[in-house]
């Protein structure tokens, strides 16, 4: 594992780090985009979800690799919604093609679609998406990479702690805020909210292979926290997949904490109005 290998973690680290600006999406696109809304990408995004854990069990930097696709593809280019799963589908196939040892062909993405989209829609939707990003994927580490290292070099490697950030992290892809936040803020973001999840703190360790004191991380813990609290948010492929047990429930564990902290939290300013 190159990104635990004592000997050349910090500068394996130091390059992927130069290379996360140019591999962002405008986090404004949808204003230029028409009759498309975030709340269609969050629905894409959850679907795309279930393709990768739940019908292929297929790496989580495929997911991370595909999402990039999208949105950096949506901020170059203007497309109707109703091209928008196409999109998703053909940017899941090209990440599968470039992430996994053996991608699901072709044939099985046109399934996945019930026969919405042809063969030959997803090829010539492969070309463009390509040919819009300069073929540029290689250069995009997910925040899967940065929880692995944080994980490994912080925590021993923690199960639950790593799984638990896992989920956090993806949890980010759901929602249009985090498109501002580069791939190492998300790992870093997850981990301590995972961290403060199970009553851990973020000692001098994690800030040392985050990069992140506590400080720049409490925005998008908050974030995170909003987002689970969200009417039936449990509902969704995320949360469903990451309450089994193979997941450890860590997101019916998640879930459950947030709106616990929440009505503590109203509760709280409540007794201080009244006081």
């Amino acid at each position: 594992d190159t990104t635990t290998d004592s000997e050349y973690t910090e500068e394996i680290l130091k390059y992927m780090n130069s290379l996360e600006e140019d591999m962002m999406p405008d986090p404004d696109y949808m204003k230029s985009q028409k009759g498309m809304t975030w709340a269609m990408r969050q629905t894409l995004v959850d679907w795309l979800l279930q393709q990768v854990h739940m019908r292929w069990h297929l790496l989580p930097e495929t997911l991370w690799v595909a999402v990039n696709l999208i949105d950096r593809f949506l901020t170059k280019c203007i497309i109707s919604p109703m091209k928008l799963p196409l999109v998703g589908i053909t940017a899941l196939m090209i990440a599968a093609k470039y992430e996994e040892g053996r991608a699901p062909s072709i044939n099985e993405f046109v399934l996945i679609t019930n026969d919405t989209f042809t063969k030959e829609d997803i090829l010539e939707s492969e070309c463009m998406l390509l040919q819009t990003l300069e073929f540029k994927i290689s250069q995009y580490c997910s925040p899967y990479l940065w929880i692995h290292s944080i994980s490994v070099n912080a925590d021993n490697h923690e199960t639950r702690t790593k799984m638990l950030g896992t989920f956090l992290a993806e949890v980010t892809l759901l929602d249009c805020k985090f498109l501002r936040c580069k791939p190492s803020l998300i790992a870093a973001i997850g981990m301590y909210s995972a961290r403060q999840m199970l009553g851990r703190d973020w000692n001098v360790s994690f800030i040392q292979h985050s990069g992140f004191v506590a400080e720049h991380l409490k925005p998008g813990h908050r974030w995170i926290c909003e987002k689970l609290t969200e009417d039936n948010f449990g509902s969704r492929y995320v949360c469903r997949i990451y309450a089994t047990e193979k997941f450890l429930g860590v997101s019916s564990f998640a879930i459950q904490w947030a709106r616990l902290t929440a009505q503590c939290t109203i509760s709280l300013e409540a007794l201080l109005m009244h006081s």
